[in-house]
């Protein structure tokens, strides 16, 4: 089992790679300043696909390739609000990307915590602090917004 996490830390380290190759792809060029996208499910969608699908699934379902490599099941992002009487958790979901709570389907905080990694993007390409907060909020407004409309009805 312990021969599984480096395999499962270079699959990480790949994606995230990747993810950093499609922004530079899209116009932020490395070392020039990020600004703003707003809030949109595109962005929600892209960064979703970029960040969380290698375990959760393209689709959310809990199906990732790398999930297999986890201790415990990777939960359905989908049914979210059905399993919270159908109210979207929304404050919940934001303190597990933002790396407030700890998931203990990956013990002690495993799981990468994307605002520390979005803002850790945005301090690389030399943007102000103001900029890079406004940056890392909207790109979890917008990964949450993206979250809430998968819900299962």
């Amino acid at each position: 089992m312990k021969r599984k996490y480096p395999v499962l830390a270079l699959a990480v380290a790949g994606l995230m790679a990747g993810g950093l190759h499609e922004a530079a792809a899209e116009g932020s060029v490395m070392g020039a300043p990020l600004v703003s996208e707003g809030i949109s499910l595109g962005l929600g969608h892209r960064d979703y696909l970029n960040y969380c699908a290698a375990c959760h699934g393209a689709d959310a379902k809990g199906d990732g390739t790398l999930g297999e490599f986890l201790t415990l099941r990777v939960p359905d992002l989908t049914m979210l609000s059905k399993l919270n009487a159908g109210k979207f958790p929304e404050e919940r979901v934001m303190e597990v990307i933002d790396g407030r709570a700890d998931v203990k389907v990956h013990g002690m905080r495993d799981m990468p915590v994307w605002g520390d990694w979005f803002n850790r993007e945005a301090a690389d390409s030399g943007t102000g602090k103001a900029a890079r907060e406004l940056i890392v909020s909207d790109r979890i407004a917008s990964l949450i917004d993206y979250l809430k409309s998968i819900q299962v009805k």
